[in-house]
């Protein structure tokens, strides 16, 4: 999937046709664009926001303070997006947005990958453990309806729990740890869960 800075009548610059046209066959080109949209370097912050939106996670793997990168991963933090860097070294500039990010403590580290696919759930290879759940167990109406939405899913992001329930993240934690505890639900990686 590529996200675009400009409509999608268009390709900018003209000579990335043919990557544009083999990922349109087999994936997706995205744009906030209208048609015949005028292409402008100020187009690339609203491309950003696009792509903050639309990723489960964001890597980070070099960038400068400022830039294109920093801004898409500020973006991507502030809609409780998942976001890793990748560290460098500490001279190289290249790298400085990626260690501030880290620093920030808004990036997890990245040093392998396999720690992205296990933090955003993506094993499938893995046997699920299954825990015993407890025959009765009581709940309190506003735990219920969590479980209630839970299990009307495989699995839900905890922000997406709060978005349906309209509770603040704060306060449904607290709730998705009582459930946690009384081992009707349990956490995933990446910010999921799911009922037991």
């Amino acid at each position: 999937m590529a996200c675009l800075a400009h409509s999608l009548d268009q390709i900018y610059p003209p000579e990335h046709g043919p990557e544009a046209n083999a990922i349109a066959k087999q994936g997706l080109l995205a744009s906030d664009f209208l048609p015949q949209t005028t292409f402008k370097k100020g187009n690339f912050p609203r491309r950003n926001c696009l792509i903050a939106v639309m990723a489960v996670a964001k890597v980070v793997i070099e960038s400068g303070i400022k830039g294109g990168s920093m801004n898409t991963a500020n973006l991507a933090h502030s809609y409780g997006r998942e976001l890793f860097a990748v560290p460098g070294r500490a001279t190289d500039s290249r790298s400085m947005g990626c260690h501030e990010l880290i620093v920030q403590q808004k990036a997890q580290l990245l040093s392998d990958p396999n720690y992205l696919v296990e933090t955003l759930g993506w094993k499938t290879n893995e046997k699920k453990s299954h825990l015993q759940q407890k025959l009765f167990v009581t709940l309190t109406p506003e735990e219920q309806k969590v479980v209630d939405l839970l299990n009307q899913h495989s699995k839900l992001h905890l922000y997406e729990l709060a978005l349906r329930l309209e509770k603040k993240v704060s306060s449904l934690s607290a709730l998705l740890l009582q459930l946690e505890m009384k081992g009707v639900a349990r956490a995933l990686p990446g910010k999921y869960f799911e009922c037991i």
